[in-house]
């Protein structure tokens, strides 16, 4: 069922958030054919699970089959009533079927036609974007900035939880002329696991004023009446991102060892104090164990096949989770090279500190260590985390992070995005590709981090 779910949402996807930015006349001929297809072999997958008897045939030449009718629970029956008209039973006497059919194709491909015909992803789909008219407004309800206009803005994709665009304006007296804004999703209840803006505005200021590089926040907005969520305005950093793909290491090693300065001025930073109203998921002392638990449970409930790997890590985890000692520190929780900016191999800013929590420095330690060993010695790292102020932490409670890391977004992605997307909550693309893809890729992830652990070992 879900790999139907999954090609109607690419076919949507790429008719309305990909096509609008093709502007070659073959290209896009090209991607519509593309859609074609993929709702073509969506609709031949689709089928009813509560549907009785077994799965019809219905790809028997290795495609969709030419009649879009016959979905996978309705092939059967098809089959059989056009066996009796070619065996010579009057149209007449099988005109129930007939009308059926004509039906079911009716409904079929109105249900194609919505996709293959879709209009961009847009606020005219009902799609929410950010409107610069209306940020413009509240710019111009500030001290000195009854001149504000903004002249470009773009808006930045990415981003389950928030959305962000890059602006500039002219006549904001005390704002800078670049900015960026982060908006909540609107209509979208905020999660006790994510900082508001509010918190993000907060930590941010006090993380800036001890050096670290982030962005220097500027402004926080609550009232849902400007732009239908709070938001958030900062300074835009100089830099690019080092990596676009979750996936991909640094080229740099000066910025991997960058890393590890930023990472060590976090975990340094007083928890009570710069740490002020940050979730602390479990209490002192922390109950490894009992996260432990509900962590493999996770995997063992939405888990659609069962991982080798998976049951070699949990089994890891549990032998070695008593390694671990009560360490507090304020963690991202996120800190990987698709949230940093850099600028000729230097650090200009870490972002995305919406799960910015009280924990144990090693959580954020593991969970870079895979994109780390990719492109220098683990030892170099730790030896400038040191140097920046780091606490000296055992190899074996950072392995325990490392393949817990793995373990907690599995979990957060599967019973996050990808049962949201299963259950029909979603229908975005991006959600899609969480299991689709992510959850492939993140499985691999952890088969190299545990495999680093045991070869170690032996």
């Amino acid at each position: 069922m879900s790999n139907a779910q999954y090609l109607w949402s690419v076919a949507r996807g790429l008719r309305t958030q990909v096509r609008p930015s093709v502007t070659d006349a073959s290209a896009r001929d090209a991607l519509d054919n593309g859609v074609r297809i993929l709702t073509s072999v969506a609709n031949a997958l689709e089928w009813d699970p509560t549907a009785d008897g077994p799965l019809a045939d219905t790809d028997r030449l290795g495609g969709p089959p030419e009649n879009a009718a016959a979905h996978r629970d309705t092939g059967r029956a098809i089959a059989a009533a056009a066996a009796g008209l070619d065996a010579g039973l009057p149209p007449a006497m099988a005109r129930d079927a007939i009308a059926w059919e004509k039906a079911l194709l009716d409904a079929v491909l109105t249900r194609i036609d919505a996709v293959e015909r879709a209009g961009p992803a847009s606020g005219d789909t009902g799609v929410s974007i950010i409107d610069p008219a209306r940020l413009q407004a509240y710019l111009r309800q500030l001290p000195g900035c009854a001149d504000a206009e903004i002249t470009t803005f773009r808006l930045i994709a990415g981003g389950r939880s928030r959305q962000t665009a890059l602006f500039s304006i002219t006549g904001g007296r005390d704002l800078p002329m670049d900015m960026v804004i982060q908006r909540g999703i609107p209509g979208q209840a905020g999660s006790a696991a994510f900082l508001g803006e509010a918190a993000q505005h907060a930590l941010l200021s006090r993380l800036h004023a001890a050096g670290m590089r982030v962005p220097r926040p500027l402004l926080v907005e609550e009232a849902l009446g400007w732009l239908d969520a709070p938001f958030l305005l900062s300074e835009q950093v100089p830099g690019a991102p080092v990596q676009p793909d979750y996936w991909l290491p640094a080229d740099d090693e000066q910025v991997v060892l960058g890393l590890a300065r930023e990472m060590a001025l976090l975990h340094a930073q007083p928890v009570d104090d710069v740490g002020e109203g940050l979730h602390a998921p479990r209490s002192a002392g922390g109950d490894w164990q009992a996260e432990l638990e509900q962590l493999a449970s996770a995997w063992t409930d939405n888990a659609h096949w069962p991982s080798i790997t998976m049951s070699a890590a949990i089994a890891w985890l549990r032998a070695h989770v008593g390694d671990l000692d009560d360490r507090r520190a304020i963690v991202h929780n996120d800190m990987l090279f698709h949230n940093i900016l850099a600028q000729d191999g230097t650090i200009t800013a870490v972002l995305d500190w919406e799960q910015c929590a009280i924990g144990h420095p090693g959580e954020d330690l593991g969970y870079c260590y895979p994109a780390v060993i990719a492109v220098t010695d683990w030892s170099r790292f730790m030896q400038a985390y040191r140097a920046a102020g780091g606490a000296d932490i055992p190899q074996r409670q950072i392995d325990y992070f490392a393949l817990r890391a793995g373990l907690r977004l599995m979990k957060l992605v599967m019973a996050g995005g990808r049962d949201s997307f299963e259950k029909g909550l979603s229908d975005d693309v991006l959600v899609a590709s969480a299991g689709a893809h992510f959850t492939q890729r993140l499985l691999h992830r952890i088969a190299l981090t545990l495999d680093s652990i045991l070869e170690r070992e032996a």
